[in-house]
């Protein structure tokens, strides 16, 4: 049946704002009706300034139903979640994940006394003796599944932390070589072109002030001053450009060595064995060195 309600879905690969310490991106959001399982995959970025980064807890509900689902945290790499919901109907509609950010409780404690440190009878009081009522609640946003926006994927199923862990690197992978493709066929192309329309009408302003009075030449110098200044921005924009590619083929190929790690333990293995040899190589060359006599005048 048509459904022409708005959708009601959190934006993919967009940061989500809301959290103390951290901003979350949703990056993907499957489903299988056949075993009635969710499989949501979140990037972290650690926003905040403490020293320990949070951690976080999740609850999952039907937003017609208010019905509460299993969530759990299934795989965790240094910037991703997968979380599962479990046991979702298949006439769902919207589901919304709520994502507890859990800060530090000794760092939480330490900015408590900060805060109080105006109050010397307060101030002195040691951390074992402050409440957790006094402390801050920990901070929630809701990332919402609209099942138009949602992936059905038959074949999901829990997996390995070794298969979570190759998905995560061959999606960075095509996030990576996505961003480069904009930057060399979109981004750097319309800098080009903006730089080429800018120095055409440079040069119509150039022609026409031959023609021009005293004042108006002033004028036609001020125009040709703002196309000069647009036309350097846009060269600075290309370089940036330039470098952000640069930095991303680093990334990728960063990424590539990881995967194969993974996949291929055994050579990341020998390439181990032979830069311990090579290592060990170079010391010994050092130590003869060392003992190597000296000659006179050294």
């Amino acid at each position: 049946m048509y459904d022409d309600s708005a959708i009601a879905q959190t934006a993919y690969n967009e940061s989500i704002n809301g959290l103390n310490q951290s901003t979350l991106i949703l990056r993907n959001w499957e489903y299988n009706p056949n075993n009635q399982l969710m499989e949501v995959t979140i990037e972290t970025v650690h926003t905040g300034t403490d020293a320990v980064e949070p951690t976080f807890t999740f609850e999952a509900k039907g937003k017609e139903t208010k019905e509460t689902y299993p969530a759990k945290k299934v795989y965790e790499s240094d910037n991703i979640m997968v979380v599962q919901i479990e046991n979702v109907p298949t006439e769902y509609h919207v589901i919304g994940l709520f994502v507890t950010e859990h800060r530090d409780e000794k760092i939480l404690k330490q900015e408590y006394k900060r805060q109080l440190k105006n109050d010397s009878d307060v101030a002195t009081t040691a951390l074992d003796e402050i409440k957790e009522s006094d402390l801050p609640k920990p901070e929630e946003v809701i990332i919402v599944g609209d099942y138009r926006e949602i992936e059905v994927n038959k074949n999901l199923v829990t997996k390995s932390d070794r298969a979570y862990q190759k998905e995560t690197i061959i999606a960075d992978m095509n996030r990576i070589k996505q961003e480069i493709s904009v930057i060399i066929h979109e981004n750097i192309p319309f800098q080009e072109e903006l730089m080429a329309t800018l120095s055409k009408e440079k040069t119509a302003l150039q022609g026409e002030m031959e023609f021009e009075t005293e004042e108006e030449q002033d004028e036609t110098n001020k125009e040709i001053e703002q196309k000069d200044n647009a036309i350097f921005r846009a060269k600075e924009e290309i370089e940036q450009h330039k470098t952000k590619v640069k930095e991303l083929r680093e990334k990728y190929k960063n990424r590539e060595e990881k995967l194969n790690a993974l996949l291929h333990p055994e050579r990341q293995l020998e390439k181990e064995k032979q830069q311990m040899k090579e290592q060990k190589q170079q010391q010994q060359e050092e130590k003869k060195k060392d003992k190597a006599p000296k000659k006179e005048g050294e």
